[in-house]
């Protein structure tokens, strides 16, 4: 599998082609935009690993000219800055991933194989869903048809639990052309968040990991009332609140350590901070750590993107009301934490270590 290497550190652009050449990857080297551009002509890459500052043109123009041109290259953009804004930027133009130097083998190692997996899924699934458009004409057939194939796959691939995660996502994705790109956002701000909290890495890792199943429960919620641009009437309400409920009964009971929190995490990640939310209404820190770091980044998430019921706030605008629901809608001390991952100040002086 080839991987093509963008990077003007001659150090770095060693160090990457040796470790991806020992993990069984064909690496190719080079250090300009302007040379990737010849070589993507001359052989068919599987990823890119591009650094963002590069001589002449940056690594996100080539990573905005390879989403419109090759949608089946994956990238995965390599950086010295944590810059949340340059992050959500890379993201936002099709990045699957954003690496922070100095680069580590094992974190590596492990955006690379899943960059590839979700490059592999997201060729499957173009196919599929092709085939499926010239056979099943409702949404519901479309989506047991999937489910049919997804246990198939299972069965015969020992699918691990993040292509399970992958292909639920792409499933609720066929549905709702944004779920995509608003799952990948929120899984940043939650891994963020996890950060900012001080969590070791792998459990911040998992939260990344398990976020994107936050509203699979909404496969269960009819088009017309999930797509409806309106307001949901009483009985409408009800039946968009039963996606926390319904994705919980998908996910729980799998025996993977991701899928169960990734069952926590649908579950409770529209409860309130002071108990008014749902299903359970659960308060203060009833409400598992997991749902109310998700809590957080789905709503920022939600304010910051046009939806068919609501136009999209600016980000400042945004960021305030995080910051009013803080004690309320949500963990204060979570709000603290998301603000400062932003570049924000907190709303106090410091903060207390994470709780569960």
């Amino acid at each position: 599998m080839w991987v093509l290497c963008v990077e003007d550190e001659p150090q770095v652009l060693r160090v990457m082609t040796r470790l991806l050449g020992i993990w069984g990857y064909s690496p190719v080297g080079v250090s300009s935009v302007a040379e990737a551009r010849v070589k993507l002509e001359d052989r068919r890459f599987a990823l890119v690993l591009c650094d963002v500052n590069l001589p002449g043109e940056s690594g996100l123009a080539l990573l905005r000219s390879l989403s419109a041109e090759r949608p089946d290259v994956a990238a995965l953009m390599v950086t010295g800055r944590d810059d949340p804004m340059l992050a959500e930027t890379a993201l936002r133009l099709g990045a699957y991933g954003y690496v922070i130097k100095p680069l580590t083998p094992s974190s590596l190692r492990i955006d690379v194989a899943n960059a590839v997996r979700r490059r592999k899924l997201e060729m499957e699934s173009i196919a599929y869903r092709e085939l499926l458009e010239l056979t099943v004409r409702q949404r519901t057939s479309a989506l047991k048809h999937a489910v049919a194939r997804l246990e198939d796959a299972q069965q015969q691939l020992r699918l691990t639990s993040d292509e399970v995660i992958f292909r639920l996502s792409l499933a609720l994705e066929s549905r709702d052309a944004t779920t995509s790109v608003h799952t990948e956002r929120v899984s940043s701000y939650a891994l963020m968040i996890a950060r900012e909290l001080g969590l070791d890495d792998a459990h911040a890792e998992m939260i990344r990991s398990a976020t994107p199943l936050h509203d699979v429960g909404k496969i269960a919620v009819p088009d017309s009332i999930l797509l409806k641009p309106g307001t949901l009437t009483a009985s409408e309400r009800v039946a968009v609140e039963a996606h926390a409920e319904a994705g919980h009964r998908i996910l729980a009971g799998s025996g993977s350590a991701l899928l169960e929190l990734a069952a926590t995490i649908a579950l409770a990640h529209h409860e309130r901070f002071d108990g008014t939310g749902y299903p359970r209404r659960l308060r203060g820190h009833e409400i598992p750590l997991e749902g109310r770091i998700v809590a957080v980044a789905d709503v920022f998430d939600a304010l910051t993107t046009d939806r068919p019921y609501h136009r999209r706030l600016p980000r400042e605008d945004a960021l305030a009301v995080i910051a009013a629901g803080a004690g309320s809608q949500f963990d204060a001390e979570i709000v603290d934490c998301f603000l400062a991952s932003q570049g924000v100040r907190g709303r106090r002086g410091g903060r207390s270590p994470a709780r569960a």
